[in-house]
Parts: C-alpha cells; structure tokens; sequence
C-alpha cells in the first residue's frame, strides 16, 4: 500500500486557524529564479505547542500582501504527510501540511 498522504478533518484536527506569519519561500533553481512555494505559520486554538505550518503553491499568490496577523483563515484542500528520516540510530516522522490556498473567512 502506497501512503502518499492523509486528508484531516480541519476543525477537528486543528480547530480554528489565525494567520501568523511568512515562515520560508522556496524558489526553483536555474538562470531564472521563480517562487514554487510558501511556507506560512497559522494559529491554532487545538494544537496550541506549535504553530501550524502549511505550504502553498506560489499560484495561491502572497498572503502576507493580502492577510494580517490573527486574521481567521481556512485551508482549501488540505493534506498532511508524513516524512520519514533517521538521525543516527533513530527514527523519526515529520509531518508537513500542504494545501492548495489559504484563505480569509
């Protein structure tokens, strides 16, 4: 069986979503530099240890040009999955959450 990723229940897993923040931007290499993607951090009133971090294809646009910080949001067509890696003799699983845009509510 192939687990390529999960779709969560959103409001189950997450609760409600404030925009944070712009965490990371990721540009394709080679002769001409475009955005493929970012990275933003999101509030969470459930998982309150961390932020939420989800990453956007760079055609959702610019949140931060068009959210402001603790603005309610909502995920369209989340996934989350699951990375494995290995440091040493141990394991352990990160979980990214991609999503197709971000929007205010």
């Amino acid at each position: 069986m192939d687990l390529k990723y999960v779709v969560p229940k959103v409001r189950e897993t997450f609760g409600n979503l404030e925009f944070a923040s712009e965490k990371s931007v990721e540009h394709e290499r080679g002769t001409n530099t475009k955005v493929v993607s970012r990275t933003y951090n999101l509030f969470s009133d459930k998982q309150r240890a961390d932020e939420i971090e989800v990453t956007i294809p760079a055609t959702a646009g610019d949140k931060k040009q068009t959210l402001k910080i603790e603005d309610r949001v909502k995920l369209v067509n989340p996934r989350v999955v699951a990375i494995g890696y290995r440091i040493g003799e141990q394991a352990f699983t990160r979980y990214n959450c991609y999503a197709d845009d971000v929007v205010k509510l």
